[in-house]
């Protein structure tokens, strides 16, 4: 496979082209961190939920559970399968010397867009859990 940044006589990159497969890096290598914190946020959740007694407290952990058990397992997955499918589409752009894959440009521009909806969603999850189990931690 050809490496995107490799040098090579054979390639006229596009600048966005480029500046896609940096978008892409940033956001595979975010996946990897929001992977981490999933396990942290499980641990967290798990060594506070007996400071917890009321129904609605034990109902927003189990809502808190289920979220970081669908994104952990499942979303940010998903998310870093496509993301790798997107380099491998750039680099077969690449190999057949074919820049203009117009596919390639609306798939990069969608894939953005719901990595921005998940940033933000991941965002409102952690600001959300931390402040219920904020009350914790002094005790």
């Amino acid at each position: 496979m050809i490496s995107v940044l490799s040098t090579t006589n054979k390639y006229i990159l596009q600048p966005s082209l480029l500046d896609m497969h940096k978008q892409s890096v940033t956001w595979l290598s975010a996946t990897v961190f929001w992977k981490r914190e999933v396990a942290f946020f499980q641990k967290l959740l798990s060594s506070k939920a007996s400071f917890f007694i009321s129904t609605a407290d034990k109902q927003k952990i189990d809502h808190f559970q289920s979220l970081i058990t669908y994104y952990g397992g499942e979303l940010i997955d998903e998310l870093a399968t496509n993301l790798r499918k997107h380099e491998n589409g750039l680099a077969n752009m690449l190999q057949s010397l074919n820049e203009s894959d117009t596919k390639y440009f609306t798939e990069h521009k969608k894939l953005m867009s719901d990595l921005d909806e998940f940033a933000s969603s991941f965002s409102n999850l952690k600001h959300d859990l931390y402040a219920f189990i904020e009350p914790t931690l002094s005790a």
